[in-house]
């Protein structure tokens, strides 16, 4: 089994083999990746244990770190930016997302195809090398942190 280690701030919302979510105590979710296949109901059920995250708990930041993801398929690409991130804008208010960017050429182009088709949308994306820099700048967005336990 492998050796789960959480951050003081964060606490575990949400594991499958796919990725690990958790709610970050300066008020965002971040998804951790994990380097294994990509298969739609996996990662259809990540994303929607992600909208419930910030829907119950009045989160609208983001941080994914895509460092070990795979590329994403296009069926996926495509729920993604015409069904999820319209649904995650509406229901919860869901406004910024960092992203740390994947090591792998392929996963990093099928993120920038995802966030290019959300451009015109009132989503602010940024990318980052590191998870420090995506942490401070979603720390620095919209509005002053709000901790684990405080209801925005």
């Amino acid at each position: 089994m492998a050796d789960l280690r959480y951050p003081a701030d964060a606490s575990l919302y949400y594991h499958n083999d796919l990725a690990t979510i958790m709610e970050h105590a300066h008020g965002y979710a971040r998804i951790d990746w994990h380097p294994v296949p990509i298969t739609s109901a996996a990662l259809r059920t990540v994303y929607e244990q992600v909208l419930t995250l910030l829907s119950s708990r009045g989160l609208c930041k983001i941080l994914t770190d895509h460092q070990l993801m795979p590329p994403v398929l296009a069926a996926e690409r495509e729920w993604l930016t015409q069904n999820w991130a319209p649904r995650a804008m509406r229901e919860a208010g869901y406004r910024y997302c960092a992203i740390v960017q994947a090591y792998d050429v392929l996963s990093q182009q099928s993120t920038q195809h995802m966030v290019q088709q959300l451009a015109e949308t009132p989503l602010t994306i940024r990318y980052f090398e590191d998870a420090q820099a995506a942490e401070d700048w979603l720390r620095s967005a919209g509005g002053p942190d709000r901790q684990i336990g405080q209801v925005a």
